[in-house]
């Protein structure tokens, strides 16, 4: 079987670091695999495990879209779709794979070509409101399978009548997580004092991610608690509103940016505990990571949390109370929430990539 996969970006999203820890581990399989990422992110423009792998090529702005344009009055079909005609002329793949909502332009060239595909659904309502109702019902209407990546985003798909909706959560790849620098060494650069109990969340700082409500957490905690981002920067205002909070009230946050890599393991282990403070998120992979990491996981209910998080892990507070979540946080640090390592280790390891690729080939065996 050949499988043609489509991602957006080839960078560390969670949702494209799925997929990259599906074709590493589907290499040397009866699957052969292909990608085709809209951008050269490093992912797949540097280190894709893929038998063959096709970056976009196609410069956006004016000129293109003008070009575009002709193009596609001329020929029924845009650059980037002749490309991606091209490409499946070339590989010959049996099917297309849809890693997430955001291309459903390419769901309508596959019908128009009559091939089969399947869409996998890492996203929730917000991102549902960035595509255009007819565009995003014509692909889950079309799709062969459609893939949640958690019990939430699956449920959001019947009720919206999808077909054949499958369940299949994310999944880490455990072995890739081994730790090379001493958590205290790494605090003690960052300023943190020893007595500090140090709560991490990581992802692209923005709205959905809740990082405004960070100041708002902090100033119900105890003075030695810590909040790190390990995570892009916000170059929009709401970062202002941050910053300047935390430097007029003397707020304990850093924010460390994104850590690409084995760093970004060994300050994800610095943590005492994690906290997502996400408005939405489906399934994050940073919350198995740290469960993996046998830290604490407290959030606010705001999607895959709720049924990843299991008694003796931590605690879910309910969507967005913040003085409920920031007593949750203490309970963990003065031990009245009870927390069992194994349980978490435990918990991390049923979302690895080894428990988990049976079960997505089992959603494939019909194809």
């Amino acid at each position: 079987m050949k499988i043609l996969f489509f991602t957006p970006t080839g960078a560390r999203t969670g949702s494209e670091m799925v997929l990259w820890y599906l074709i590493k581990h589907l290499a040397g399989s009866e699957i052969k695999t292909a990608v085709y990422s809209r951008q050269a992110g490093e992912l797949f423009a540097k280190n894709s495990p893929a038998d063959a792998t096709y970056i976009h090529k196609f410069h956006r702005g004016l000129p293109y879209y003008a070009v575009e344009a002709v193009y596609h009055r001329t020929f029924g079909l845009t650059p980037e779709e002749s490309y991606i005609k091209k490409i499946h002329q070339e590989f010959k793949p049996d099917l297309w794979y849809f890693n997430t909502i955001t291309m459903p332009q390419f769901a309508r060239l596959a019908r128009k070509l009559n091939i089969p595909y399947v869409v996998h659904v890492h996203e929730l309502l917000e991102t549902f409101e960035t595509l255009r109702a007819d565009s995003f019902a014509e692909m889950l209407t079309h799709a062969q399978t459609t893939i949640g990546c958690s019990q939430i985003v699956v449920q959001q798909l019947q009720r919206m009548g999808a077909p054949n909706v499958k369940l299949l959560h994310s999944f880490i790849d455990t072995g890739k997580i081994t730790l090379q620098q001493n958590p205290a060494t790494l605090k003690e650069q960052l300023g943190i004092p020893k007595d500090a109990f140090v709560w991490l969340m990581s992802g692209t700082m923005g709205m959905r991610k809740g990082y405004d409500m960070v100041p708002d957490l902090l100033s119900h905690l105890p003075k030695n608690a810590y909040i790190v981002w390990l995570g892009s920067y916000s170059e929009y205002g709401v970062s202002y509103y941050l910053q300047e909070r935390v430097k007029r009230e003397n707020l304990n946050f850093i924010a460390l940016g994104p850590k690409g890599g084995q760093d970004y393991y060994d300050y994800l282990n610095i943590c005492d505990g994690f906290v997502l403070t996400s408005r939405e998120d489906p399934f994050p992979l940073v919350m198995i990571e740290s469960a993996y990491l046998q830290k604490p996981i407290v959030g606010f209910n705001s999607g895959g949390i709720s049924e990843f998080v299991l008694p003796g892990m931590g605690e879910v507070a309910p969507a967005f109370d913040i003085p409920k979540l920031a007593q949750i946080m203490q309970n963990v640090m003065n031990g009245t929430i009870k927390i069992d390592k194994n349980i978490l280790k435990n918990r991390g390891l049923e979302f690895d990539i080894h428990q988990q690729l049976g079960n997505w080939q089992n959603l494939l065996a019909n194809f």
